[in-house]
């Protein structure tokens, strides 16, 4: 496994962050209130890392009524937050230590103190090259073109229960389906995790994600273990609950 380092969040409604190797800046980007970034191999995440360490979709930052939530995607070699490995979506501040494989992420102002000021897409580092780009623009949570596309988008209960009963997609990168308060859809049931599933918008489709589960993530009566895309008239069942994409 690679060497772990440390990311260093602090909490602000708005801020510049740096993707850091040691003393190397790598590359940096803005989040903004109501944004949420994905990290990972994946040239679909937000924030694209091409390293062994890091899974497809590793890991995602959200910034949410001024508070910075860091999830875990189900990655491999998983996230950690002061040295305990997190199983879906927990608040962090400054005061928290995060691990993500090699790299650290820290605000910008942190960074500036800390880096040598030399920016680099691949460095070969222990005989891995590493690559890292973003992979589209940053999201603008009311500027985003894509955000028109999304307006036709939905989630509908179609049996069960589930609060709500019926959730809009327009304008949002990510949402949270589970049995915790913090869900975006929350569901109840004997095993249904706290953080079942995520839908993740990317290049203006639709993806479900997702998580390790003792109950099954079911889509069209199949049950999956890694990301589909979502298309019109999907369904999505987590114990008897059934849910349908518009």
């Amino acid at each position: 496994m690679a060497e772990e380092q440390t990311i260093n969040l602090g909490d602000y409604t708005k801020n510049d962050w740096t993707l850091m190797l040691h003393d190397r800046v790598i590359t940096h980007f803005t989040i903004n209130e109501g944004t949420k970034l994905t990290i990972g191999r994946s040239e679909e995440a937000d924030i694209s890392i091409d390293n062994t360490a890091i899974s497809r979709l590793h890991a995602a930052l959200e910034l949410k009524g001024g508070v910075h939530f860091l999830t875990d995607l189900g990655s491999t070699n998983g996230t950690t937050v002061n040295g305990e490995r997190i199983n879906g979506t927990v608040p962090v501040t400054e005061k928290d230590t995060i691990t993500i494989g090699k790299f650290r992420l820290v605000a910008e102002h942190v960074a500036g103190e800390q880096a040598s000021k030399s920016y680099s897409t691949a460095m070969d580092l222990d005989d891995q090259t590493v690559f890292v780009s973003q992979s589209r623009p940053q999201p603008q949570p009311r500027e985003q073109p894509q955000q028109a596309s999304q307006a036709d988008h939905k989630l509908v209960l179609l049996e069960g229960e589930s609060i709500p009963k019926e959730l809009s997609l327009k304008g949002k990168s990510s949402i949270k389906i589970g049995k915790d308060g913090s869900c975006d859809l929350m569901i109840g049931g004997f095993l249904v995790a706290k953080a079942q599933c995520f839908v993740v918008s990317k290049k203006e489709k639709f993806f479900i994600v997702p998580q390790s589960s003792w109950t099954a993530t079911k889509l069209n009566d199949v049950s999956i273990k890694n990301e589909r895309l979502l298309r019109k008239g999907d369904i999505i069942e987590i114990r008897g609950v059934k849910i349908r994409f518009e």
